[in-house]
Order: structure tokens, then C-alpha cells, then sequence
């Protein structure tokens, strides 16, 4: 049955084909003349094909937008309570003593002021230091120095009246002469040398002063005051004497003007009076010196201006007169952080028996003095605050001197051996020349609180002379300093020092009266100091000098003692009540 049903399938599919195929294959005859065409057929083919799209398909896009969250996150540092009570007033002391006693060296400071007052300050300041020792081959060296002052400030509505007087007596043997060289190739013999009485400088300063300066407050517009009269009376044990008076005023009046900052005009007036009498030449000398100084001050946003002049006029045996400029130009480069500024300047001043004594008390019994004319000075410098524990400074100036004072021996028959002819050349005159000085300073300081303070200095320093002084004798070339403290948890207290001193010159007079410049030793002075606070009122101190064992000379034959030391103690004490009554 399969095969027969197989059979006939075959055969109805092969009948269907041949119909099919039958239909597709046929003749048509057409009996007229036609010639098929297309109308506009070449307008039709050059326009654009136009398909017409019956389908659409729009696909559908989704965005997926994601918030971005910041995440915030805040923790608070904690603040310390405030300390409330009798630690927010520090406790005032009226006084004041510190003692201490060296090989052989005493000394003894003292000092009492009143405590807390909105009208009144005052105090008394006592100082005495002494030194009985000897240095070895030189002749006798003890010295002695004591000071009595006196202080007060009287607080009115508008102005600080401020007053002192005080009196100071210094005491030094002229010890500059080796007795060792002496006996080798001058065969002089110890009854020859000096007595210590043949070589003692004594010198009595008494003096005065009192000032009054405004205090209207910062954001005044007052005119600003000072007024200032100072007396000094100089007496040594040659019976030389030196009165000394000086008046000096500064005002200084804000004005307004448009776009600038700040703008303040003024002005300095000044009168010196000096009258020595030279009791061993029975010579006398006044000298006058007035000065006046128009300026004006202004800012504007980074900048700040100082323009004016002076005019100073001196008084002697002939007058000296002078006209000096006095402008300084400043910018801030970053305020409070980084300043630069230029300048020119000058001025005149006078080189007194007191100011010469202070420098080098080694004295002869006459002195040459007179006035320093800065012709011209110009200058320039920068300070920086590298961070909030670091200041950096620096600054140069060039200055055209004339009258520039510097110390020489003494090669007159001062100080005569007895029964000799030779002179100890142990005493110093001054002598000036025309000079330019040209300085450099560059400074360093870091401080950290109250726990740690480095303060580093550096000078240098060239001075020219004229050909008959030959050398600025006597001026360091170069000096280098460094003071450092640290305070360890307020118990114990450091101190560390150094000075370096080099490039000076000496004078050397031949047996012909030739002068030669002979350098001075390279001067290393070391210092260390320690202190233990017992508790707030009591402590203990060691101060050790010169511990390198240093034989110093800053004038020719004038060694410094190779180390000393001085152990002691500090008391204050007379507190005032604190907290609540």
C-alpha cells in the first residue's frame, strides 16, 4: 500500500508541472506600426529619484544619569578651656637684685620700680661691676664701673611726660705695655715701671633729661610731638671737664589727600651746645651744632615714600655747613613678609670727650674733637619674614666722610718712664681723615616662643683714608656674631655666644717718625651661660667669658683676660596681691 500511495504523489506532481510550464511559453502578433516611447524623458532623468519609505523604526534610547555625592567630612579640633583667674595677670615684683662673684670680680645690680598704675611709673636702677685681677707681662689691669639712675613716666590725658637722671663713675688703669718686653730690649727694671696710680683714668658722668610726647592714639589725626632737653656733665682726674646740652623737637601733623593711603609733613629741629675745658692745656672749646629736617611722609597701596632734606650747620673755630638729601623710597612686596627699600641721606654730628670715652676710656689728656660731615650716604636693603619663626635682614650702604674721628697711640712724651726715655705709647688721641665707608650687614634671627632665640650677625665693613693717616686705625674689617638662648621647660635657661673680629689695623711709628700699618690678631671671644630657676623668684647663675682661652686685642698692647667667670644668683621679690581681694 506504501508503494502504490508513492506511486500516484509522483505522478500528480509531474501532470501540475507540465500545465505550468504549458501556460508560460506563448506568441502575440501585432499587425499595426508602434514605436514605444517615454515622454520628458530627459526632464524625468535628471530629477531626483524620490523613494518613498512606508516603514519606520524608532528605536528608543534610554539615559541613565548618576548623582555624583560629595562626601563631607568635618572633625573639629578641640579647644582648650581658657585659664580663668589669678593665672591671666602676671604678678608684678618691685624688686629686683642680682649678685655674683668671679676670680677675683664682684657684682651687684639692683633695681625697684612701682607695680601696676594707669598715672605713674618710676624706678631706681643700681649697677656695680669690678675687676682686681692681674694679666700676665702687662701692667696693672683692675677696673671698676658703677652706676645710680633714676626713671620716671607721668601718663596724662594727651601726653607721656618722661624723666631720668643718674650719675656713673668709670675707674681703668692705661695697662697697655708689656713689662716683659720692656726689660728684654730696654733693660728697664721693675723699679722704673709705673705705679698703678701713675696709669688710673677716672671719668664722672652726671646727667639729665626730660621728654613729652603725644598720646592721642593710632587713629588720631593730631599732630604728633616730641619735645627733648638733655643735659650731660663729663669730669675726669685731669680735672678735664665737658658740659653737654641738647634740644631737639619732632612734629609730625596726618593730612588727608585723595588716593593716597596715608600722608603725614613735618619736620626735626635740633640744638647741641659743647663746651670742654682741657684743664692740662689750659685750653678751652665751645662748639655749636643746629640742625632742621622738612619731610613728608606718604603710602599708597604697597608703596611708602619719606622725602625730604637737612640743613646742619657746626660751629667751632670756622663753621661747617651742610645740605643733605633725605628720601627713602619702600615697597611691600607682600606686607608684613617681604619688604625692600633704597634711600639717600647724610647728616652732621659731633664726636664729644663723653662718646670717645665710652668707645676706648684709654684716653690721653687732650683730644682732638670736632664734627662728622656725611656728605652723602646711599643705601639700600630688604627684610623678610621667611616663616612665622624666621626674620631675615640685609642691607649695604656706600657714604662720602669727612672728618671720619679714628684712635691712634699717642707718640707724644706722655707717659715717660722714670729715669728712662721711653714712652709707653699706652694712651690714644684721635685723628680724623676723609673717608668712604662701605658697609654690609646681613642678619638672621629665629625665635620660637619663649623656648628658643638664635640671632646671628654679619659686617663688613672698608674704610678708606687719606695718605697721611694711612689706615682707619683700629676698624674691624669684619665682625661676625651669634647669641643664642633655650629655655628647657622653663627650669633651665641657656646661653651661648660668640664674636669674631678681624681685619684691623695697628700703628707702628719707626725711629724716624715713619708710620706703618701692622695687622691686628683675628679676635675668637666665646661665651656660655647657665641658669637653674629654682622656682619664680629664686634662681642661680654661671657665666663663663672668653672660654677659649683667647689672648684678644682690640687696641695694640691691651690683652683681654684669657677666661673669666662669674657665679651668682637672682631674686625678685615685694610682689603685688593677685586675684580677689
Amino acid at each position: 500500500m506504501k508503494t502504490y500511495k508513492i506511486i500516484i504523489l509522483i505522478s500528480a506532481f509531474l501532470f501540475h508541472t507540465t500545465i505550468m510550464y504549458g501556460q508560460t511559453q506563448y506568441d502575440i502578433e501585432v499587425r499595426s506600426a508602434f514605436n514605444p516611447s517615454i515622454k520628458d524623458a530627459q526632464t524625468k532623468i535628471s530629477l531626483p529619484a524620490k523613494i518613498t519609505d512606508t516603514s519606520s523604526i524608532q528605536q528608543e534610547i534610554k539615559y541613565n544619569i548618576e548623582d555624583m555625592v560629595l562626601t563631607h567630612e568635618f572633625v573639629p579640633e578641640p579647644i582648650n578651656a581658657p585659664k580663668l583667674g589669678k593665672d591671666q595677670i602676671i604678678r608684678l615684683y618691685r624688686n629686683y637684685i642680682k649678685v655674683g662673684f668671679g676670680y677675683p670680680e664682684p657684682y651687684l645690680e639692683f633695681s625697684h620700680s612701682n607695680l601696676r598704675s594707669k598715672k605713674i611709673a618710676y624706678g631706681v636702677n643700681v649697677k656695680h661691676h669690678s675687676y682686681f685681677g692681674k694679666i700676665k707681662s702687662y701692667g696693672p689691669a683692675s677696673y671698676s664701673h658703677s652706676g645710680l639712675d633714676g626713671y620716671g613716666q607721668w601718663f596724662l590725658k594727651d601726653f607721656i611726660l618722661e624723666g631720668e637722671v643718674g650719675y656713673n663713675h668709670d675707674f681703668v688703669h692705661c695697662y697697655g705695655y708689656n713689662t716683659d718686653s720692656l726689660k728684654k730690649f730696654y733693660a728697664i727694671r721693675d723699679i722704673h715701671l709705673p705705679k698703678a696710680k701713675s696709669t688710673v683714668r677716672q671719668y664722672h658722668n652726671a646727667y639729665a633729661g626730660i621728654t613729652a610726647m603725644s598720646n592721642y592714639g593710632k587713629r588720631s589725626s593730631g599732630l604728633s610731638q616730641i619735645y627733648s632737653l638733655d643735659y650731660n656733665f663729663l669730669y675726669d682726674n685731669f680735672k678735664s671737664y665737658e658740659h653737654q646740652l641738647a634740644f631737639a623737637t619732632s612734629l609730625l601733623k596726618p593730612i588727608k589727600i585723595p588716593r593716597l593711603d596715608f600722608a603725614k609733613i613735618g619736620g626735626d629741629i635740633g640744638v647741641n651746645y659743647f663746651h670742654n675745658n682741657w684743664a692740662n692745656k689750659a685750653l678751652k672749646e665751645d662748639n655749636w651744632m643746629f640742625h632742621i629736617n622738612p619731610k613728608m611722609e606718604i603710602g599708597y597701596g604697597n608703596y611708602a615714600f619719606h622725602v625730604g632734606f637737612k640743613v646742619a650747620v657746626g660751629l667751632r673755630d670756622s663753621s661747617v655747613f651742610g645740605i643733605y638729601p633725605d628720601i627713602e623710597a619702600l615697597l611691600n612686596v607682600v606686607p608684613n613678609i617681604l619688604t625692600f627699600y633704597v634711600g639717600l641721606g647724610g647728616g652732621m654730628s659731633h664726636y664729644s670727650y663723653l662718646e670717645s670715652m665710652r668707645m676706648n676710656p684709654y684716653l690721653s689728656d687732650y683730644l682732638n674733637l670736632g664734627f662728622i660731615n656725611e656728605q652723602l650716604r646711599i643705601y639700600a636693603g630688604t627684610k623678610t619674614n621667611l616663616s612665622r619663626f624666621l626674620t631675615f635682614g640685609a642691607r649695604a650702604s656706600l657714604g662720602l666722610v669727612t672728618n671720619m674721628p679714628f684712635f691712634f697711640n699717642d707718640t707724644a712724651a706722655r707717659v715717660m718712664l722714670k729715669d728712662t726715655s721711653v714712652n709707653l705709647f699706652n694712651t690714644f688721641v684721635i685723628v680724623n681723615s676723609q673717608s668712604v665707608r662701605t658697609n654690609a650687614h646681613v642678619d638672621l634671627t629665629y625665635r620660637y616662643k619663649e623656648i628658643v632665640e638664635v640671632v646671628l650677625n654679619f659686617d663688613y665693613n672698608l674704610y678708606t683714608a687719606d695718605s697721611i693717616i694711612k689706615k682707619a686705625w683700629y676698624k674691624p674689617m669684619f665682625t661676625t656674631s651669634l647669641d643664642a638662648f633655650y629655655n628647657l621647660k622653663d627650669k633651665f635657661i641657656f646661653n651661648f655666644g660668640f664674636y669674631i673680629h678681624t681685619g684691623a689695623y695697628r700703628p707702628s711709628v719707626t725711629p724716624r717718625g715713619a708710620i706703618r700699618a701692622l695687622p691686628l690678631k683675628a679676635i675668637f671671644d666665646f661665651n656660655l651661660g647657665c641658669e637653674y630657676r629654682w622656682n619664680k623668684r629664686l634662681s642661680f647663675f654661671l657665666d663663663v667669658n672668653n672660654f677659649a682661652a683667647q689672648r684678644n686685642f682690640y687696641y695694640y698692647e691691651y690683652p683681654s683676660e684669657r677666661i673669666n667667670f662669674l657665679l651668682g644668683a637672682k631674686y625678685i621679690f615685694g610682689g603685688e596681691r593677685v586675684g580677689k581681694k
